[in-house]
Formats: structure tokens, sequence, C-alpha cells
């Protein structure tokens, strides 16, 4: 079996768009979805639809969590309060009760999956660096445990007790003498330097998870983004991945 797991889309309907086609290029059986549906883009309602309607499962990130009144923008900086004052203005009804139903986190067969991090996946922590994944290992029994959030796609593995490192590429193969974080990446709003979305495939056949990137037109999300008056540099930013 195939699945896919994918984060951070972020009302990037195009990006979506383009990661749905590659999921049935790639024969995906079942599909996981680990929160930011909305937030910085032009088309939150449609992307919430089109989630609801594919994934199996779906987490709550902290810009779902912003549009349906359970964090204060206060915490975001300032071009993400202004995108989420349009997401708020144009989200449906019925898009608002679907993110409602979103799960803080989830676990399958050996994954856990959580938006942010492991230690308290509601406090919407960041982990950037090894030290930071060192400490996260201590908070999930599964094997792997995956997550988005911070839009930089990676993987970091660590054998028994010995410190974390980060994998030299991006695919492995599940040894299970070692346990994984793997951050998914972005669909719609990268921040590695690659403007193109960023999803995880696993094969239960052969073990190995890897990391897809998919090229999308982003010059048609960036053209909308200027329509509804988005920040600018919100607007520029997709086009580097930054």
């Amino acid at each position: 079996m195939r699945i896919g797991f994918f984060s951070d889309v972020h009302s990037n309907l195009e990006a979506l768009e383009a990661c749905l086609d590659d999921f049935k290029r790639e024969k995906l059986s079942r599909l996981f979805f680990l929160g930011d549906v909305v937030g910085y883009g032009p088309d939150p309602n449609r992307c919430v639809e089109l989630v609801e309607k594919r994934s199996e499962i779906k987490l709550l990130g902290n810009h779902d969590a912003a549009a349906i009144g359970l964090l204060s923008i206060d915490f975001f900086n300032q071009y993400a309060q202004q995108s989420m004052g349009y997401t708020s203005q144009v989200l449906t009804e019925k898009n608002l009760k679907r993110l409602n139903m979103y799960q803080m986190e989830a676990s399958y067969d050996r994954f856990k999956m959580v938006h942010a991090c492991p230690k308290n996946p509601s406090s919407w922590g960041y982990i950037f660096d090894l030290e930071e994944a060192e400490e996260n290992f201590k908070y999930f029994e599964q094997q792997v445990c995956l997550i988005g959030h911070s839009h930089r796609p990676v993987i970091i593995k660590k054998y028994r007790t010995n410190r974390c490192e980060e994998a030299a590429h991006d695919f492995v193969k599940l040894d299970d003498d070692y346990r994984y974080i793997i951050n998914i990446g972005s669909v719609g709003q990268p921040r590695d330097g690659d403007p193109r979305s960023s999803y995880l495939i696993y094969d239960s056949e052969s073990q190995i998870v890897h990391i897809k990137r998919v090229e999308y037109e982003f010059e048609i999300t960036q053209e909308k983004m200027r329509k509804v008056e988005l920040p600018r540099f919100l607007v520029e930013r997709i086009a580097v991945g930054k």
C-alpha cells in the first residue's frame, strides 16, 4: 500500500490541485492531512472542501485554530494577521464547521501525526534544529512522528540512545533500530528555498518514506492574491519558497 501525507496547504488552490493530481499518478491508496488548510492564500473555501473530500484524517493547524476562534491572531506576525482577516471574512459557515471537526493529533500504523510538535501539540511550537528534535523524541511512542508547521521538509533519524541526526537524502528505508521525526513540508507555502510543493509518500511494502516535490503554477495564485489585496510580501514569497 502507498500512502500520502500532506500539510500546510494555506489556501493555495493551485498547489493543492497539482498535488491531488500527483497523488493519483502515484496511485496512493490513503491520504492523511497534517493541518493548516487555511491562511495566507486566496482560496480557503475550495481548499477546505477538497481536503474534506480526499483526506481520511484531518489535523488542526494553528491557522485553522485561529479561523475557528481557538487561537488569537495576536500570536501571528503582521502578514499572517492580515491574511487571517481575509480568511475569516470569506470562510463559509459550512467550512468553519468542518474545521471544528479537525483533530489535534492522530496515529496510524507506526506513525504519530501532529501539526507542530509531539511535546505539546497545542502549544504550536516549532522543531527547527536537532536539539529541539532530540527533546521531542521523548514525547511519542511510535517509530515515526510526522509533522508540518515550519514548511521545511527534513528527515531526522535517531539510532537507539544515540543523538539524532539529519538524514542525507529526502528518502529513507525505515529501520527497526531507528526512530524518526519527519517534517513533510508544505503544499502551499514552502519555506526551504524551493517553491515546489512538498508531501510525503510511504510505501508499506518497501518500508520507504520519500519526500516528493511537485511543481505548480504559482503565478496564478499570485494574481489571485493581488486581486484580493493580500500583502505583497506573501504574494512574492511563494515564487521563491521562502
